[in-house]
């Protein structure tokens, strides 16, 4: 789902609604950055499209609402709708402390170097060792590789 079609023709219906030219929008660099997004010739990234809001004065979650909705053919309201259920599943299932975990402050907490552990391959390795299996069993009776094996296997 890359938008730039619906991003393109959404930031033209924004600027147009707002009676903005390209010379009325602040720096040089902007204007050049928004004329290639406008045509859909560039990706944007997240914080870009963020200051592209703020340029234009439209709300972020907005801009990107009337995106979704364009690119699935539906209306926003629609769009808002279904984000609202998965916002409130996430909430339900504890996903807002869990991304509230991920920050200390305004910064992004660390998290240790590697892949983050599956959590269902650590909780069965560690089933199986507490049942008196060998690393070599665990190995053998779910696929997981040895080094992923012995990883989960000295956690406790």
């Amino acid at each position: 789902m890359a938008l730039e079609n619906e991003l393109a023709a959404t930031l033209r219906a924004i600027r147009k609604q707002r009676g903005l030219s390209y010379s009325e929008l602040n720096e040089a660099t902007f204007r050049t950055t928004l004329s290639l997004i406008e045509r859909a010739k560039t990706g944007v990234s997240f914080s870009k499209l963020a200051e592209l809001a703020k340029a234009l004065d439209f709300d972020l979650i907005a801009l990107v609402a009337l995106c979704v909705a364009l690119e699935r053919g539906e209306s926003v309201g629609d769009a808002l709708a279904t984000a609202s259920q998965e916002l409130a599943a996430f909430a339900e299932a504890g996903g807002i402390e869990l991304q509230q975990a991920q920050m200390e402050g305004k910064k992004l907490a660390k998290r240790p170097a590697g892949m983050p552990p599956k959590i269902q391959n650590m909780q069965a390795v560690l089933k199986l060792k507490a049942q008196g299996k060998t690393q070599a069993e665990a190995v053998r009776l779910l696929g997981l590789s040895q080094s992923s094996v012995q990883r989960y296997w000295h956690l406790e």
